[in-house]
């Protein structure tokens, strides 16, 4: 018969050693964290990476709960005792680190662990029982007894131990022991409790000592989309392991994020027993020093809540991906605009060059646009030769879904006439040729000879015109 019930000896237990950690698994659940905020890009003006910052926090107030029976031992003894006990353990584990988001090979995700990020620490606890059998001959009389060795067997061993660690604490994990020096947790002397037996004396002593090692390990940092579907590149699973995802178009993108791991407890618990007798000069005592019962290898899954990460991106779209010069006579030049605008959440830095730079030079070869800004720019059409010509505007940007977009270009150039051969008189100015004549605006633009096309070049080198953009617009195509 047990002093105590399993339920009355553990409560009280699990109240006193486990404390606050108890308390608040029966209360509220926190509110959830707020969305991370990916950071902007970095200085690479056509690589960019954002991090969202990470923390994830969990207290698992009983991960394993573990009873153990030694029987009566020694078996056949004069002697014996019987010992149990219930066992639990209190463990924390808390994670930091970020999700790094990179593009242009859209889009690539990296989670690195903070150093120093991790926290992860257990306090273990144990409460026991016990009984004694004693079955002798004394002057030819055999005496035998059966019962509870009283004393109060709640007893917390305070094993204990905390490690901060680099997290994620991927394979092979953060590792901790915890060891405790031999506790005397019952003394009881045997007058009061065996009776019938004349001039008798002895007692019963109980150490106890508590060896555990607990293994914490990230197995896997699971990204999802907000429909909870995991992303294409799969969960990271080390260290320097990447994943990826799909991305089409839009300003941002958004991500739910959450490690799973396996916290594994080993361990031995060393009972280390004293019971003796001694009637009329004769003595006899339990030939056990110590009882080490191994505990079971446990492993226990450790799935935190998700933290979702915004991440910015920037998004450029080309309303016009042709333009035609039309018409332009040789030795001219033709100046036409175009614009770029951003529909993103993050600045766009785009870099800009022309299949053919000497027949059609772009105005500029590098633009930052801001987000939901539009931005004018322009390019020339410079022909040295009669003939039809074509060459394409290459813009390479940071832009996630289209790193590289296309402007065509297409041109006409005309023969310049010849200038018709006149007489010189008083009346003819030095150096002017009939016929010649200056270039007005055609409906493709203006001659760069003529006012139209100066007034373009003053407004674009001047004053570069931003419109800001409703984002919501539909883009093109």
């Amino acid at each position: 018969m047990r002093l105590l019930s399993s339920s009355s000896r553990v409560l009280p237990v699990v109240v006193s050693a486990l404390g606050v950690a108890a308390v608040l698994l029966g209360s509220p659940r926190a509110s959830a964290d707020p969305i991370s905020l990916a950071a902007p890009c970095g200085d690479n003006p056509l690589f960019c990476e954002a991090a969202g910052p990470l923390k994830f926090d969990k207290t698992d107030a009983l991960p394993i709960q573990w009873s153990f029976d030694t029987g009566w031992v020694p078996s056949g003894s004069p002697v014996e005792v019987h010992i149990w006990a219930d066992v639990w353990a209190n463990t924390h584990v808390a994670l930091a680190g970020d999700l790094v988001t990179s593009w242009p090979d859209a889009l690539v995700l990296e989670a690195p662990g903070n150093k120093e990020g991790g926290d992860f620490g257990f306090h273990y606890g144990a409460d026991f029982g016990a009984q004694g059998m004693v079955s002798i001959k004394v002057a030819g009389q055999t005496y035998s007894w059966t019962g509870d060795i009283p004393y109060v067997p709640q007893f917390d061993l305070e094993v204990k131990d905390h490690k901060i660690f680099d997290a994620w604490a991927h394979d092979p994990g953060v590792k901790l022991s915890g060891l405790t020096q031999p506790q005397k947790i019952a003394s009881v002397g045997l007058k009061d409790i065996i009776g019938g037996i004349p001039g008798l004396d002895g007692g019963f002593e109980l150490e106890v000592a508590l060896q555990l090692d607990a293994t914490y390990t990230t197995d896997r940092v699971v990204v999802a989309t907000t429909d909870g579907v995991v992303v294409d590149g799969g969960p990271i699973t080390a260290a320097d392991g990447k994943s990826s995802v799909k991305y089409l178009s839009g300003p941002s993108i958004e991500l739910d994020v959450h490690p799973e791991g396996t916290v594994k407890y080993d361990g031995i618990l060393h009972l280390v027993p004293a019971f003796y007798i001694s009637v009329l000069g004769q003595d006899w005592q339990i030939p056990v020093a110590d009882i080490p019962i191994a505990f079971p290898i446990t492993d226990t899954t450790w799935k935190f809540d998700p933290q979702r990460v915004h991440v910015p991106l920037p998004d450029l779209v080309l309303p016009k991906t042709k333009i035609d010069f039309g018409d332009v006579e040789v030795g001219q030049k033709l100046l036409l605009p175009y614009s770029l605008w951003n529909a993103g959440e993050a600045k766009v830095s785009a870099t800009i060059s022309s299949s053919d730079p000497d027949v059609f030079p772009p105005w500029d070869t590098q633009l930052d646009v801001d987000t939901t800004v539009t931005v004018d720019s322009a390019v020339r059409f410079i022909p040295n030769k009669p003939g039809y010509f074509t060459a394409h505007l290459s813009v390479a940007s940071n832009d996630p879904s289209d790193p590289l977009q296309i402007v065509e270009l297409t041109g006409h150039a005309l023969r310049t006439p010849l200038p018709v051969a006149v007489e010189e008189d008083d009346s003819t100015p030095p150096n002017e040729v009939a016929g010649c004549g200056c270039h007005t605006a055609s409906e493709h633009g203006s001659t760069e000879g003529g006012l139209g096309a100066t007034g373009l070049l003053v407004a674009l080198a001047v004053v570069r015109r931003r419109r800001a953009r409703d984002t919501r617009a539909v883009r093109p195509g």
